[in-house]
């Protein structure tokens, strides 16, 4: 059975008040303040693609709804086969939306280590990007994992956007309004063995608090992150990035957009390595 949350369309508490903060989930109640912003929102890129912050924030809640109806519930531990790239964040980001436990994957991991943590931690379901089906598939025959979604077109995965579907019974779930017990699953082989962290929530939110100090980004900044750096400051980087609606670049390859610079590195450690032009444009 999915999350029983209910607001929405006709439900009381749709007209949420703008926020400056997360609620729950590092992106809860993120579309709701991009709607109500009178400015330009950011953009997360990757190369050859750009999604605008607002349609991204859009489609986390619209997906996680859409876990929720799949039987996805508070703790399950849901694993993230992408490269650092849009997608990533929106599988990790979903999940979390939803009371999960995102566990990004490192695409340099080997195999067998990819397959022993995800049997450690129970997970059940695996967000991929299409390039990596295949690997997927190999890992859900050698694991627990029993159902796998794709951002894109792969054989023996559910597309994506099966997530986005409206619900049949006009269910108005919003992961805007939940309190979660989520956060992120880091791993690591050390002499002892497999170990697995978790970053709850509130250290998450800890993570974004300080990167905020320390970075003041508005809207003019690019921000690049790649697949350097500790996952749990990625993640709490690029979502402030959202809130403020700076530009996000990711992966190695990513170009600033025309005219404009990256201000901000996210590894080895997060850092301000220039300052936006007055005049510069998204």
């Amino acid at each position: 059975m999915g999350v029983g949350l209910s607001s929405g369309t006709g439900r009381p508490g749709r007209h949420l008040p703008r926020r400056d903060d997360p609620i729950g989930s590092l992106t809860g109640g993120l579309c709701e303040r991009l709607r109500l912003r009178s400015s330009r929102p950011g953009t997360l890129r990757t190369a050859g693609h750009r999604v605008d912050a607002l349609t991204f924030a859009a489609t986390v809640e619209q997906a996680a709804a859409g876990l929720s109806r799949r039987g996805m519930c508070f703790g399950d531990v849901v694993g993230v086969l992408a490269p650092v790239s849009p997608d990533r964040f929106l599988a990790t980001y979903t999940v979390m939306a939803v009371g999960g436990r995102a566990l990004p994957l490192s695409t340099a991991s080997d195999l067998d280590t990819q397959c022993a943590v995800l049997t450690e931690t129970d997970a059940r379901l695996l967000l991929v990007s299409p390039e990596l089906a295949q690997t997927a598939l190999e890992l859900a025959e050698r694991s627990r994992v029993r159902q796998i979604i794709s951002f894109g077109p792969s054989l023996g995965a559910t597309p994506f956007e099966d997530l986005l579907q409206p619900s049949p019974d006009g269910n108005g779930y919003s992961p805007a309004r939940g309190l979660f017990d989520n956060g992120i699953l880091g791993y690591e082989q050390t002499s002892g063995g497999l170990l697995t962290t978790l970053y709850p929530h509130n250290d998450l939110m800890a993570r974004f608090s300080e990167l905020r100090n320390l970075l003041h980004l508005t809207a003019d900044d690019v921000v690049a992150v790649d697949e350097r750096g500790d996952e749990a400051t990625r993640v709490a980087l690029v979502a402030l990035a959202l809130w403020t609606g700076a530009c996000v670049v990711t992966g190695a390859d990513c170009p600033p957009p025309e005219g404009r610079q990256v201000t901000v590195l996210c590894a080895p450690e997060p850092a301000r390595v220039a300052f936006p032009y007055p005049d510069s444009a998204d």
